[in-house]
């Protein structure tokens, strides 16, 4: 298996994997150098996995499988893979130490480890980014959707998203919940979030979803003209949502961006495609990491 179809794998798994265009310029200018950084520093060592049980949240992938991918792109020999309905439960198997590894992405270990500051991370991946998902059927949605999101990226709004509820969020404090404003439009857009890439997408303990994911899509909903209402579900169930039409979007899928290699990026639409789904342009650059006890 090469590499691009084993980062590919690693992202359709969905894992935050928690988890696109070039929008790296989105970010702050240092995310641009630490991602080149951690291409400098591919041919790291992670014999520290051997033997090892990592855990994350549910994929449609076999735990088997992932186990398989992690090993062969690596070059570990990972134990096993036990997954979780969630984020939270994924981190309660980390530090309870019934899993000694986690995987999540580089924003959501950050937040993670400045609230746990027992834990560390480790870079395994790059040229990853978040993107929102859809039926193949709704293609104008998905247009409509790119159309907003590239305004934001060319305004500059999206950048000032991420740098007040990701880069600016006080150490310790979780995202606020701004509105997403109810309109006169006569269409209203179902997104399912699931609070597995926090602080990106967070749900609060309360049940809400909060901070960027509802900031960014309040400014999406004026762009493309259609209400928007957040529907908050488990990512073990976003794909079943969107073909039961529960939901007409999900608002996070990593995958590999437009710098990764090209038989990367043409196997994920391909694979995407044979489930019948489609994929909006990126709103946000990550990596992938591991999640660790110090």
């Amino acid at each position: 298996m090469n590499i691009s179809k084993q980062l590919f794998g690693l992202a359709a798994a969905g894992m935050f994997m928690m988890t696109m265009s070039a929008f790296v310029e989105a970010q702050p200018a240092k995310n641009t150098k630490q991602v080149t950084a951690a291409n400098k520093k591919a041919k790291a060592d992670f014999s520290f996995l051997n033997g090892k049980t990592g855990t994350g949240p549910f994929s449609q992938w076999s735990e088997e499988s992932l186990m398989v991918m992690l090993n062969n792109y690596l070059g570990s020999k990972i134990k096993k893979i036990i997954y979780d309905d969630s984020m939270a439960g994924s981190l309660a198997m980390l530090k309870s130490g019934r899993a000694d590894f986690m995987l999540a992405s580089d924003v959501s270990a950050n937040y993670v480890i400045q609230r746990n500051p027992e834990l560390k991370s480790k870079v395994f991946s790059d040229n990853q980014g978040l993107a929102m998902v859809l039926r193949k059927s709704d293609g104008k949605l998905r247009d409509s959707l790119n159309d907003a999101i590239t305004k934001l990226k060319a305004s500059g709004k999206l950048a000032m998203l991420y740098k007040k509820w990701i880069t600016e969020l006080p150490v310790g404090q979780d995202p606020a919940m701004p509105e997403v404003k109810a309109t006169a439009y006569p269409e209203t857009v179902y997104v399912g979030v699931s609070g597995d890439v926090p602080p990106l997408d967070y749900v609060a303990a309360d049940g809400k979803p909060s901070g960027y994911n509802v900031a960014l899509l309040a400014e999406i909903s004026k762009l493309i003209g259609k209400n928007i209402e957040i529907v908050p579900l488990t990512s073990m169930a976003r794909f079943a949502a969107l073909k039961s039409k529960r939901i007409d979007v999900f608002f996070w899928l990593v995958g590999p961006s437009k710098t990764a290699s090209a038989g990367g990026i043409q196997s994920f639409k391909e694979q995407l495609l044979t489930r019948d789904l489609i994929i909006t342009e990126q709103y946000c650059a990550i990596r992938m990491v591991f999640l660790l006890k110090k």
